[in-house]
């Protein structure tokens, strides 16, 4: 469990997302989860090892699966809220698509992809439609609409400590899953999140960071907005995808597959998805 800022703090799961870890009097509150029971646990320890309560509140960003399938491994007891887009998309929960992306990862435990293939997704407990402010225990925590990664997309503010939780409305040090995507209206959420000013931001994947992480996502899907708009998708230079792929690292992942998203990443930055 890593630090960020205050009384707030981050797990940084790989394969896996961010999770947002915020403590309260009436019990901690994680924004999106972990994968398998074993990482639930852990989170939990380190909470105890600090002096906090363990996790009672889960707040989504969006329905992709590596941010929803450690839903209910905190306990029947634990609350979780979303907005409608989320309620209804995590409603087509698929295990196929879950049993599909690890095979994008090597995994040093299987037993864990079989417990990620069999998870039990919760959906949200508490549903909100835009905005939503949450008093917990003294902490005010704002979760609002960052769509463009995917149309439900969610992100959360602590205005008292700046930080700033994006889920996959940013990625740092990591090439953006655009697939779902809508670059007009995630150019805005860019700036949306510039306006929080915010001191700290833990991002959907890679390491917590600042305001910087937020210019270079925007460099790299502008220069996507330029290639587009100069070539088809299908005759677009080989430079020029190995411009974007060098912007972030591969992180093992095959030279070519990541290719292939990048040219699909290229075609939505022309032909929006929502």
């Amino acid at each position: 469990m890593e630090h960020v800022k205050g009384n707030i703090y981050a797990e940084l799961i790989m394969p896996g997302c961010n999770v947002g870890i915020i403590p309260t009097k009436m019990g901690t509150l994680i924004v999106d989860t972990p994968l398998v029971s074993r990482q639930a646990a852990a989170i939990n320890h380190a909470l105890a090892a600090a002096g906090h309560k363990p996790v009672r509140f889960i707040a989504i960003t969006h329905h992709h699966s590596d941010h929803v399938l450690g839903t209910a491994l905190f306990g029947e007891d634990t609350l979780v809220v979303g907005n409608r887009g989320l309620y209804e998309n995590m409603a087509k929960h698929d295990p196929v698509a879950v049993e599909d992306w690890t095979k994008t990862w090597t995994w040093e435990n299987p037993d864990d992809v079989g417990e990620m293939v069999a998870a039990v997704v919760s959906p949200p407990h508490m549903v909100f439609q835009e905005e939503l402010t949450l008093h917990l225990g003294g902490v005010e925590i704002w979760l609002f609409p960052l769509p463009g990664h995917v149309a439900e997309q969610t992100g959360a503010f602590v205005p008292g400590a700046g930080v700033l939780i994006t889920g996959d409305a940013l990625f740092n040090e990591h090439h953006p899953y655009t697939g779902q995507g809508n670059f007009q209206v995630w150019f805005a959420s860019l700036a949306k999140m510039r306006d929080f000013k915010p001191e700290r931001i833990i991002p959907g994947h890679g390491p917590i960071c600042g305001n910087e992480a937020i210019e270079k996502q925007q460099r790299y899907m502008e220069r996507m907005t330029e290639i587009r708009a100069k070539w088809d998708p299908a005759a677009i230079p080989p430079e020029a995808v190995d411009e974007l792929l060098a912007f972030y690292p591969l992180h093992g992942r095959p030279r070519t597959m990541m290719r292939e998203r990048v040219i699909e990443s290229i075609r939505i930055a022309g032909d929006p998805q929502f």
